[in-house]
């Protein structure tokens, strides 16, 4: 499992290998990050290990957010995909088969 990261205001989704199938770091994540000023809501999917945070974008920058999941040790945005590297990497993929199918006489 790989970081990801979608950031929109207000709404922040990561997941990261430290969350997935551990219940109780995602209890201490949520924790830590209700416990910040303009946080709403942490809703946690240990299945899968993602949280998606809910903020008052006025209140809290979304900086500040993924600067204490790196603090705490539940993220690594360095290593992060986002939603466009995601999409160009599936377009790519699909280009390969394409040429595949191609050049093998398929279509």
């Amino acid at each position: 499992m790989e970081y990801y990261l979608a950031d929109t205001p207000g709404r922040l989704r990561i997941e990261s290998p430290i969350l997935k199938g551990d219940p109780s770091k995602g209890k201490q994540l949520h924790d830590a990050i209700m416990a910040l000023a303009g946080v709403h809501s942490v809703d946690l999917r240990p299945e899968i290990g993602s949280a998606t945070i809910l903020y008052d974008p006025h209140a809290i920058d979304h900086r500040a957010l993924i600067e204490e999941l790196e603090k705490s040790g539940y993220f690594d945005h360095i290593k992060a995909k986002t939603p466009d590297q995601c999409l160009e990497e599936g377009l790519e993929k699909a280009g390969e088969v394409l040429v595949g199918a191609l050049k093998d006489g398929l279509l």
